[in-house]
């Protein structure tokens, strides 16, 4: 027990819930966010559909905060996420763990910024010809812009504010932009909580693709392709989650709540997403047993369902099989946090040493899947 890494608080914040015991129940319910935009013209692309946070308000959990002003929306989501994660664990760091020992690993995604945020950036960046104009940016574009925009454009941001928040000055990383890079950050906190390189650790991601900025950006990346050839495929999300991992036995000795304890994980990195292999070789590195659960990571994208549900039929057959994404939309960097923390929650709920594995597959060169269960 004295190595077992547990989770001891979750935090959550997505299109369908504010916590994932009411993601678990709007899941379950078969309510789906996903709907048309608001704030933007999707008909020139190939995916119509986004599942946006409509009643986000920082400000209900930060009131009067000035720094919120330095912040873009996914920061503003990684705090308010990251500060639920804290509380639900009845932690306060500084008392509980020295900030120095508190380990911080997040993940972020790119091209988080609204457009009219860098319109004017972008639009006295061009030159004549359309292409991007060194002179006019120093001369022009940069005087156009607030300095403050640094702050929102940067990828690492989001991270930095929670560690500001938080008070948090132990080991830490940050990691970008796709749901791989999410789960290799909560591998890193699970290790550094192991190794005693720290005694805690808050680990998560946040992501805002559902904006016009992120819509093209992943048009261009050729992530709605399959919408195009298909008519379906990956919905752009909004979101962050965060988990406190601890120590069973510092957990236990300050009367912390367990939602489940972390097994195992398994992770690599391939040079070809559509590798058939790459879902079974993952979910059977888990090692033997069959899951009571499964949080799957297909989002809708046929190659993907495909072949996550062979590696199921020969792995876990008779599991319970849950697709978060159908119902919130991809959070892309924050998938895998969401992805742990929904079966963290379900094998606390079903408890009697129930088990949950977790997929984190999807964008990008790295993919994982984690196994949990009721501690």
């Amino acid at each position: 027990m004295n190595n077992s890494v547990v989770i001891t608080g979750l935090g959550m914040i997505t299109p369908l819930g504010r916590n994932a015991g009411d993601v678990l129940a709007a899941i379950s319910a078969g309510r789906v966010a996903a709907d048309r935009p608001v704030g933007f013209d999707v008909s020139p692309l190939d995916c119509s559909l986004a599942a946006q946070i409509h009643d986000f308000d920082a400000n209900e959990y930060f009131p009067e905060n000035k720094t919120l002003r330095l912040m873009n929306r996914d920061a503003q989501l990684a705090v308010v996420a990251a500060r639920q994660a804290v509380c639900d664990a009845g932690l306060e760091i500084g008392a509980d763990y020295d900030p120095g020992k508190t380990a911080l690993f997040g993940s972020t995604g790119l091209a988080g910024m609204p457009v009219d945020a860098i319109a004017a950036l972008v639009r006295n960046s061009a030159g004549p010809d359309g292409r991007l104009d060194l002179e006019g940016f120093g001369a022009r574009a940069l005087k156009r812009v607030r300095p403050v925009l640094s702050f929102k454009i940067l990828a690492n941001m989001p991270i930095c504010f929670v560690s500001i928040f938080e008070g948090i000055c132990g080991p830490n990383a940050i990691y970008t932009p796709w749901e791989g890079q999410g789960a290799r950050a909560i591998q890193a906190g699970i290790r550094a909580v192991r190794t005693g390189r720290a005694d805690c650790a808050l680990v998560g991601g946040c992501d805002t693709k559902s904006h016009a900025f992120g819509f093209v950006s992943l048009q261009q990346l050729g992530v709605f392709d399959s919408w195009k050839s298909c008519g379906a495929g990956t919905t752009p999300g909004e979101g962050a989650s965060f988990m406190v991992l601890e120590t069973e036995q510092a957990a236990r000795a300050r009367g912390a709540k367990i939602y489940a304890r972390l097994t195992e994980c398994s992770a690599a990195t391939v040079c070809d997403e559509n590798h058939e292999d790459t879902c079974a070789a993952v979910m059977g590195a888990l090692g033997p047993g069959s899951p009571d659960t499964l949080i799957a990571a297909g989002d809708g994208e046929p190659k993907l369902r495909k072949r996550e549900l062979a590696a199921i039929e020969e792995l876990c057959p008779n599991a319970e099989i849950i697709y978060p994404k159908k119902h919130i939309g991809d959070l892309f960097a924050a998938a895998a946090a969401v992805q742990i923390a929904l079966a963290a929650k379900s094998v606390s709920l079903a408890g009697d040493r129930a088990i949950a594995w977790a997929n984190c597959f999807g964008h990008g060169s790295e993919v994982a899947s984690f196994a949990v269960e009721a501690a």
